[in-house]
């Protein structure tokens, strides 16, 4: 849970540094997957995005999810 809370996080702290606001996060306890979603602030929000994330080690490896709204 530590790592969860901590890659939330920095998720956070670098979206701001780059213009992007990450708008939530949440796990999923039967897949074991995480699922973030974007939405840049740059450009009024037009540029929208969910990823699935699985863990792999002390890492994350993240995926653009296809037909995301």
């Amino acid at each position: 849970m530590k790592k969860l809370l901590l890659l939330v996080v920095a998720l956070l702290a670098l979206s701001s540094a780059f213009g992007c606001a990450y708008a939530g996060a949440t796990w999923n306890a039967k897949n074991g997957k995480m699922y973030v979603t974007k939405n840049d602030m740059l450009l009024g929000g037009i540029l929208r995005g969910a990823y699935e994330c699985t863990p792999a080690g002390t890492s994350f490896n993240c995926q653009a999810v296809p037909d995301a709204p």
